[in-house]
């Protein structure tokens, strides 16, 4: 008995890996269907990771009060004159001592050459600028990315950027507002350091702020890529709501908080991109290195579960010895089994994921990875499970007697062969 166990058990491993390798050869259908993909992995399962922390920490405790960045909201500045008005706040913000000002606003040609009053309004907002110079940071837009080339064709200015020569002995700083959307195609999640544009390097309006905010060498930031969202509370105000107290050493950012066309998806909700920005200036400021896992452990990691997942399942039709004959009992059998193993291992996965962001400092979100590819392994596994004993049925193929899921032919009972008679004659009797 226990030799014809561990023959069984020798079956189930070479029935486990075939499965494991049809599944892998369906991932790009799967990939296609559902787009879950293994070649998305990693920024998909940081993404959850850290969308399934933030919505924990969020329910359990309370905004944090950020004392270094300050919001100032400009979406009743609207009209022909509004770039006035905005060089009134920006002096007016200046005025109050703020340790930095970033101005998430896009200023474009007027198209207005010809007309005197939009010429004048451009030029009180270029003296604006320049004077205000040595503590702001403006934003220009990167456009035309060169999938071959991995660089963006072209860079949109502001006018008064764009007017600036070699002699001008005021150099006005700006930094590219494009926020980075994950591989899913869904959310925010990560931020970019720098770009390559028009055959150089051009840096993000995040890394500009909190170099000239800590007098550091942009070059020295390039290190984390994922936002931390941890909910913070960041002291939002209208131009009439400006105070000495609340704009002084502070990065103070200046946008619109309620463009339509300037709203992201992020892990905390749907937000500007504003308070976008304001998130990665504080994640490059305060926060340590955030390691998303490895490719190749995401995929070590899953392979290795789908395995034993595999395993567990055919030792329990082992045990249970399940009859691949009768289809729609066995179909439901293993679907309800799957569903339920299914969301016990998101449990798990998810607690995995909140334990490694919060105490490691690694997104390692298999909770949204490993469900739908145990589905396939699941999916193939059944059906694999329903052809095996089909096909050796109809094609009587040699290799698929190594499959535990051919029956047993019933061991031949040995019948002793009857001796024949022995002759006596009459001389053997006396």
């Amino acid at each position: 008995m226990a030799k014809q166990n561990n023959n069984v058990k020798r079956k189930i491993w070479v029935d486990t890996t075939a499965v494991i390798v049809l599944a892998l050869l369906l991932t790009p259908l799967h990939s296609w269907l559902y787009g879950t993909s293994l070649l998305n992995m990693s920024e998909k399962s940081s993404a959850a990771a850290s969308s399934l922390t933030y919505d924990i920490q969020r329910q359990q405790t309370a905004p944090v009060h950020s004392d270094e960045i300050a919001l100032v909201d400009i979406s009743d500045i609207i009209g022909p004159t509004a770039r006035v008005e905005i060089a009134d706040l920006l002096d007016a913000i200046y005025a109050m001592d703020p340790k930095l000002i970033g101005v998430d606003v896009f200023f474009p040609e007027s198209h207005s050459s010809y007309d005197p009053i939009a010429v004048e309004i451009d030029s009180i907002l270029d003296a604006t600028a320049h004077r205000i110079a040595d503590k702001t940071v403006f934003v220009c837009q990167l456009d035309s990315f060169d999938s071959e080339l991995k660089e963006y064709r072209h860079i949109n200015h502001s006018f008064f950027i764009n007017n600036q020569t070699p002699d001008d002995s005021v150099h006005l700083a700006e930094g590219y507002a494009n926020l980075l959307q994950n591989s899913s195609g869904r959310d925010i999640s990560n931020y970019t350091i720098r770009q390559k544009a028009e055959g150089k390097y051009v840096w993000s309006f995040a890394a500009q702020l909190v170099a000239n905010y800590i007098d550091e060498s942009k070059e020295d930031l390039d290190r984390k890529p994922i936002i931390r969202f941890e909910p913070t509370d960041f002291f939002c105000m209208t131009p009439d709501q400006l105070e000495p107290d609340s704009i002084r050493n502070r990065i103070v950012l200046v946008g619109d908080m309620r463009d339509r066309g300037d709203s992201h998806l992020t892990p905390l909700g749907m937000m500007q991109g504003m308070e976008v920005h304001a998130y990665a200036v504080q994640t490059i400021l305060h926060f340590d290195d955030l390691a998303g896992a490895p490719y190749w452990l995401l995929v070590l990691i899953c392979l290795v579960v789908c395995f034993l997942y595999t395993f567990v399942l055919f030792y329990i039709d082992f045990k249970l010895d399940v009859d691949s004959n009768n289809l729609l009992k066995f179909a439901i059998k293993q679907g309800m089994f799957t569903l339920a193993t299914t969301y016990l291992i998101d449990i798990i996965l998810q607690y995995i994921a909140y334990v490694s962001f919060t105490v490691f400092d690694t997104t390692l979100g298999l909770h949204a990875l490993l469900p739908d590819l145990i589905k396939l392994v699941a999916f193939t596994k059944v059906t694999y499970s329903i052809l095996v004993p089909l096909l050796y049925k109809w094609f009587g193929w040699k290799w698929l007697k190594y499959s535990f899921l051919l029956p047993i032919p019933p061991a031949q009972p040995t019948t002793q062969t009857p001796y024949p008679p022995i002759k006596t004659t009459k001389k053997d009797e006396k």
